[in-house]
């Protein structure tokens, strides 16, 4: 090969997603797709798809990982790992915040999303939740409200703290909790759907409590 030889570009492949439809960790995939501009071919299974849980990761037929974010001969699993090449990838500055303080609040917020809103939303979901379940949740929810009237986003800029909690907010209203009472979150989202130009497809919550699908965060 010559020294001044074309290679193809690999960055401009088409970005596909693969997904359960009203799976948490699959919509946290949209919402930052959907934050950083960049447009997905998204397949989704639906929830009724027989899924065990591995980790943090779900399997479809015991062979994929999803969410599954491919594009080329590259190929991530997990929503962590996925909306961080979203991140990079897409338009827009880092939602990685440079200030130490604030990447320590992004953190704190993430374990938040993963140790108290995910037991508390899939409670809901399942149709069992308990009155400790909904204290927990009623908890986070009164914090993220009191924040939220001092701050546009979770802390303060856009980060990773936000994709992850709105997927649970998603979650929560399409399964009939009421969050009227935390109107700064509402207006939150609306900011959130403002810079994705538009709310969240409706396809991809399909959610109904009772429902013998686990949620994986």
């Amino acid at each position: 090969m010559g020294l001044f030889s074309w290679k193809k570009d690999k960055s401009s492949q088409e970005i596909t997603l693969l997904g359960v439809k009203g799976q948490i960790a699959t919509m946290k995939c949209l919402l930052m797709a959907g934050i950083k501009e960049i447009s997905l071919k998204t397949t989704l299974a639906t929830p009724e798809t027989k899924i065990d849980h591995i980790n943090s990761y779900q399997y479809i037929d015991g062979t994929q990982k999803v969410p599954t974010l491919t594009q080329g001969d590259f190929s991530v699993s997990g929503a962590r790992a996925i909306l961080t090449y979203l991140d990079v990838r897409g338009k827009g500055t880092s939602l990685i915040p440079k200030k130490a303080r604030t990447l320590g609040l992004q953190n704190y917020w993430v374990d938040v999303c993963y140790q108290a809103l995910s037991p508390a939303t899939e409670a809901m979901i399942h149709g069992n939740m308990t009155v400790e379940d909904k204290i927990a949740l009623e908890r986070v929810l009164s914090s993220l409200n009191k924040i939220l009237a001092d701050n546009q986003f979770i802390v303060g800029q856009l980060s990773f703290a936000d994709p992850h909690a709105a997927a649970y907010i998603y979650v929560l209203k399409c399964g009939g909790y009421d969050i009227s009472q935390h109107p700064n979150i509402e207006k939150w989202i609306t900011r959130l759907e403002e810079k994705m130009s538009g709310p969240l497809n409706i396809e991809y919550l399909p959610m109904q409590t009772g429902s013998s699908n686990s949620q994986v965060a």
